[in-house]
Formats: C-alpha cells, sequence, structure tokens
C-alpha cells in the first residue's frame, strides 16, 4: 500500500496575519460575537499577539477570557477598549 503525502505551501504572511488567518470564529460563544480575539484585535492594529498580551499583562488594555474547566480560557478583547487604547495614543 502506498501512501501519497501532499505539502502545502505556506503562504508568506506578517505574524499578525497569520494569527488572524488562523483564529477561529466565535461560532462557539455567540453571546461573545461582539468580542474579538486575541489574533483578530493583533491584526487590526498590526502587532504579533505576543505584543498585545503583554498590552494586556501590563494592564493597558483589558480583556477577559471565554470560560473554559482549566480557568484560563481564551483571551476575548471588546473592540472599543482597542479603539480607547489607540485613541489615547499609546501606540505611534
Amino acid at each position: 500500500m502506498s501512501r501519497e503525502i501532499k505539502a502545502r505551501a505556506a503562504p508568506e504572511q506578517t505574524c499578525s496575519a497569520a494569527n488572524a488567518a488562523n483564529s477561529p470564529s466565535h461560532a462557539h460563544h455567540p453571546q461573545q460575537a461582539n468580542l474579538l480575539s486575541a489574533a483578530v484585535a493583533a491584526a487590526r492594529v498590526g502587532v504579533c499577539t505576543r505584543t498585545l498580551k503583554s498590552w494586556i499583562a501590563r494592564g493597558w488594555l483589558s480583556a477577559t477570557r471565554t470560560p473554559s474547566p482549566k480557568g484560563k480560557g481564551h483571551l476575548r478583547i471588546r473592540p472599543g477598549d482597542l479603539d480607547a487604547l489607540l485613541a489615547r495614543g499609546v501606540l505611534r
């Protein structure tokens, strides 16, 4: 039996574009449809998710977590909070 393996070429993407492309939809949590995932929020402002998460850790940006049995659900950011951060001129 022979199996054919097909390799996929990975497109050239920046960190934020790759994160946004791989982020899941909010289909499982419709009440959070108006919230942004960390990847989508990072792509909106043109930074990597690691940078966005550091802003959250420093208290520059507030975020909530989705429900999880372990208590460490996925981060969700309100678009208004992201807009407020930009309006304060923190990012240049």
